[in-house]
């Protein structure tokens, strides 16, 4: 099931909530031009599974997984004409393990490992 963000709320425990019931299924945030910019997945009301974000010009401008809850896997950024800006690795638990960033020519200006820090 895909649903629009404003068709949700926000229990106590800060889960999402739609029609009384935990949400498990995509749900979708639009900008004020209809333009699709967020999509998620959702568990039981968690974030659990690829999470997405675009541009208004449609370019992508992130994605990453989530597994209940916490940023695992590798999380990816983009810059609005396409370039990469960044790209983040996560072990299964959440902690980040490295980051690779560029600037908007390109030009690497970070790669380092987070494990030895």
């Amino acid at each position: 099931m895909r649903i629009d963000r404003r068709e949700t709320y926000r229990d106590e425990s800060m889960r999402v909530v739609h029609d009384g019931e935990l949400f498990t299924g995509e749900l979708e945030t639009k900008d004020a031009d209809g333009n699709l910019i967020a999509l998620g997945n959702y568990y039981e009301g968690v974030q659990h599974g690829l999470q997405e974000q675009w541009f208004p010009n449609g370019r992508k401008k992130a994605e990453g997984v989530v597994d209940f809850g916490v940023a695992v896997h590798e999380w990816r950024r983009w810059y609005p004409d396409g370039t990469p800006a960044q790209v983040r690795t996560f072990d299964a638990a959440g902690r980040q393990l490295h980051i690779t960033r560029w600037d908007k020519d390109g030009t690497l200006v970070e790669d380092k490992d987070l494990t030895t820090s």
